[in-house]
């Protein structure tokens, strides 16, 4: 597994230069990456990714032919 974080300061968005930089470093230690998992709204904070983000996420998932796994359970919940 190779963990990339949520940054506070951002919104609790993501850095996708630190995504493609930690994808790089997993490879260069021979790491066989497969996925990456993408929660959206993020748990804990409901926060919701930026497009911009998620464009990113896929872009990299593409040039790394890793398969996107979205959990996106909350969509659909409705509360009374």
């Amino acid at each position: 597994m190779v963990s990339y974080y949520l940054e506070e300061e951002k919104n609790w968005g993501v850095d996708i230069e630190d995504i493609r930089y930690r994808i790089k470093n997993a490879t260069d230690v021979g790491i066989d990456m497969r996925a990456i998992v993408v929660i959206n709204p993020g748990n804990p904070t409901g926060n919701v990714l930026r497009r911009k983000d998620i464009e990113g996420i896929i872009k990299i998932s593409y040039e790394n032919s890793l398969i996107i796994m979205a959990d996106e359970v909350y969509q659909n919940n409705i509360y009374y």
